[in-house]
């Protein structure tokens, strides 16, 4: 039986390895046959879509800076205003880039994004003559490695072009002849790529990096954090100039503007009921000859409960083929409202026969007792901010007899008396991963903050809203914090005086740094 297994599993062995064999060598057949049949096989290699940056160079130090980031301030009522940032996307998302070298040429860097998943492209071929030889259309990352079958020694014009869909390409018009083909009336994100190119017999490799020819810009609302309220409404938000189409010529990637000048509308998603904080557009295609003088409008724009028609931001420097972001960050001019609001506990653990806990001023508090500090926060029109710059490991509040939220504000996980209820509004969590990526979020514990960039912020509206925001590293941005458990509750902030109570229910060692003011509202400047 033995014996017979083997010499059944050696002819299974021996007949499978005769069939790969054959079949290495009907491939390299396949190939070679296809080398002496006169023929050549032009593989795609789709490279990237191009993004060149405009720098300048600076002397002092031999750094350079994009020229496209432009930043102005743009008055909104009399007591708040926005600054409008544009900046060049690729400089923005540098990490996800594909960097080519520029040579000498400083003036000038070339960088590339991958062109987005099932994305749909076509390669149209033509030849010495500019006659019509064949087309495929490829689907990004799904058959981008099918050949093209052409005669080997010819030369032969490859023309790229994409409009960033995932279900469409367009069809070329006249195109049986390269000096009258073009692509007629696109509005779409147009993309395009030529290159000549003599293939010999045998496998060939084409490069293509595609080109944007229209300009693109993403807008994104943001609120200051110490910004109370919401954006409501916003209406008839456009951008100009732009044209409605063009048409562009394969053989050189000329192009021709269609119709007159006009703007285009910036669509924004449905702002609910309550509103939103921050809020961003879908991507805006401007079809424009050069350089643009552009405006940025509100045809009408409610945030926090005050609005305003026909805002504009002007002399935005738009160049064809470029992707920009403009950032709007809406803030309220305000005015410190100091005095007795500030506090600064560092209460080691400790422990009394057995019984865990801190030491609060000599006296053990049991692990779930509660420190208490009463403050007198001066009253102010515009609500009340409280930085913190350290905490160990959580607190609560209380205005005016209404505690802040229903629950204690927990940060860490595994507290059976006051289990974590706190995250960040992207997902992020202390001790955790970070969202946005990179390295994880420290214990809240292990962070330090200043007075001007604390770890925590909690701002208290005038109409008694609350919202929390917290930073991801010492000192960082503030992102917005949410509650998984419990509910903030609506405060009464009064504009003369109020008696703030802050807590924490001990759990060893208890820390809270901060300082808390009223807030006033003033004239910009």
């Amino acid at each position: 039986m033995i014996s017979q297994f083997r010499t059944t599993s050696g002819w299974k062995t021996l007949a499978f390895s005769a069939l790969i064999c054959g079949s290495l060598y009907a491939c390299k057949e396949s190939k070679d046959s296809v080398a002496q049949s006169g023929k050549a096989n032009v593989s795609i290699h789709l490279l990237g879509v191009e993004n060149p940056v405009v720098t300048t160079k600076k002397a002092s130090n031999g750094s350079s800076s994009t020229a496209s980031n432009q930043t102005i301030v743009v008055p909104l009522t009399k007591t708040s205003s926005f600054e409008a940032t544009l900046t060049n996307e690729s400089s923005a998302t540098s990490g996800n880039l594909l960097r080519a070298s520029s040579g000498n040429r400083a003036a000038v860097t070339e960088e590339r994004t991958p062109l987005g998943d099932n994305v749909k492209y076509k390669i149209v071929v033509y030849n010495n003559s500019g006659d019509y030889v064949t087309e495929k259309t490829y689907t990004n990352t799904v058959d981008n490695t099918s050949d093209i079958t052409l005669d080997a020694g010819q030369a032969y014009t490859f023309v790229a072009y994409s409009v960033n869909s995932t279900a469409t390409v367009p069809a070329v018009t006249a195109q049986t002849d390269l000096a009258t083909a073009s692509l007629d009336n696109i509005s779409a994100d147009l993309m395009y790529f030529k290159k000549d190119l003599t293939v010999q017999a045998g496998d060939n490799n084409l490069d293509v990096v595609l080109k944007h020819q229209y300009s693109e810009v993403t807008t994104k609302l943001s609120m200051a954090t110490e910004m109370t309220g919401a954006i409501t409404n916003l209406a008839s938000t456009t951008i100009d100039p732009t044209h409605p189409s063009a048409n562009l010529k394969l053989a050189d990637g000329t192009i021709t503007y269609n119709g007159s000048t006009a703007t285009a509308n910036v669509i924004f998603p449905t702002l609910g009921a309550a509103g939103l904080r921050t809020v961003s557009s879908t991507p805006t295609v401007l079809i424009h000859p050069s350089a643009t003088n552009g405006v940025f409008n509100f045809g009408s724009i409610t945030i926090d409960g005050e609005t305003k028609n026909n805002v504009s931001v002007a002399g935005l420097n738009i160049v064809p083929g470029q992707r920009y972001n403009l950032n709007l960050n809406f803030k309220t001019c305000t005015q410190e409202v100091t005095g007795g609001a500030n506090l600064n506990w560092d209460y080691p653990a400790a422990n009394n026969n057995g019984n865990n806990g801190a030491n609060v001023d000599g006296v053990v508090v049991p692990n779930g007792g509660v420190i208490t500090r009463t403050l007198t926060a001066p009253g102010a029109d515009y609500g009340f901010v409280f930085d913190i710059q350290q905490l160990d490991n959580s607190f609560n509040m209380e205005v005016n007899g209404v505690k802040l939220a229903t629950q204690e504000i927990q940060f860490e996980a595994g507290i059976a008396i006051a289990p974590r209820n706190v995250q960040f509004a992207d997902g992020s969590i202390y001790n955790g991963a970070n969202a946005e990526g990179g390295a994880n979020i420290p214990q809240i514990y292990n962070m330090v903050g200043t007075a001007t960039h604390p770890i925590i912020r909690v701002v208290i509206a005038r109409d008694g809203k609350v919202s929390m925001y917290g930073s991801k590293s010492n000192g960082g941005e503030l992102y917005p914090l949410v509650l998984t458990a419990g509910t903030f509750n609506i405060v009464p902030w009064s504009s003369t005086s109020n008696t703030v109570k802050i807590t924490q229910i001990v759990q060893g060692k208890t820390t809270m740094l901060g300082a808390g003011s009223g807030r006033k509202k003033v004239a910009c400047p």
